[in-house]
């Protein structure tokens, strides 16, 4: 899907009751549905991209968001949530290129 990556979060860490959090996320855009009856327009879906460690594949990135990309993800089971994996990440300018990025 053809999109722009809106944002890059990471944390790593540890709840007060216990359970341990570890993740990279991005935010890209996707459009409404079209045909929804109370919204349009452009909304951001967020997807989950991998362990905090893999926020410095996107670090070059400082600066630049929003920029254009092309992400596939897939839909996986965590718990009883569902959550949306990046397979592929692949930027649509050269110079935002970098060898280390794709998921795929």
């Amino acid at each position: 899907m053809k999109t722009q990556l809106r944002k890059v979060k990471w944390n790593k860490g540890q709840t007060e009751n216990g359970q341990t959090y570890d993740y990279t996320r991005i935010y890209v855009e996707a459009k409404v549905y079209d045909k929804s009856a109370n919204e349009f327009g452009v909304d951001v879906v967020e997807l989950e991209f991998g362990s905090e460690a893999d926020h410095v594949k996107l670090e070059h990135l400082r600066g630049k968001l929003p920029v254009d990309v092309n992400v596939e993800w897939e839909t996986q089971i965590k718990g009883k949530n569902e959550i949306k994996v990046v397979t592929r990440l692949d930027f649509l300018k050269a110079d935002l290129v970098k060898s280390d990025v794709s998921k795929a």
